[in-house]
């Protein structure tokens, strides 16, 4: 059984912009406090599977970029020992900036199935937390209007 868990976030710079920074795993270190190493696992330019292996919190994740479509639609299959994740990112122009609709799918494994349900609103919190994180390295990349990066909007979440 999967769980979704999803937001909205609105970010202060071009959605091709946030769409590479996400994209390419490897500079999720920069705003991911949990994100220790990324490594590239495949050759040649990010796109379509990308295999990337990081370490969040000391636990090994393998992501596989299963859907590409620069600069709108980017999915990640996630693999750890605890769970397993769809990751989808819908990019879209909003107000000289972006607007980012994420989307997990988690099947967790194991002992964290058990786990999950009492875990899942800390997991969120921090999902938010990291998102803002990104908003704000994004406009740190290369900002495209004077908005600053809002937060996520809750009022459109489900599965909390």
């Amino acid at each position: 059984m999967t769980t979704p868990l999803k937001e909205v976030l609105n970010i202060d710079c071009h959605p091709s912009l946030a769409f590479d920074l996400m994209a390419d795993i490897r500079h999720e270190t920069s705003w991911n406090e949990g994100a220790s190493s990324c490594e590239m696992l495949t050759e040649g330019p990010v796109g379509k599977g990308s295999r990337f292996v990081s370490v969040h919190r000391g636990q090994e994740m393998n992501s596989t970029i299963t859907t590409y479509e620069r600069p709108e639609r980017l999915k990640f299959a996630i693999t750890s020992k605890s769970m397993d994740v769809d990751g989808t990112f819908h990019f879209s122009e909003s107000g000289g900036g972006t607007r980012l609709d994420i989307q997990f799918e988690a099947q967790p494994k194991g002992f964290m199935k058990v786990l999950f349900p009492f875990l899942k609103p800390v997991i969120r919190r921090d999902l938010v937390k990291q998102h803002l994180r990104f908003a704000d390295y994004c406009k740190a990349q290369g900002s495209s209007s004077p908005q600053a990066a809002s937060g996520p909007d809750l009022g459109l979440s489900a599965g909390q």
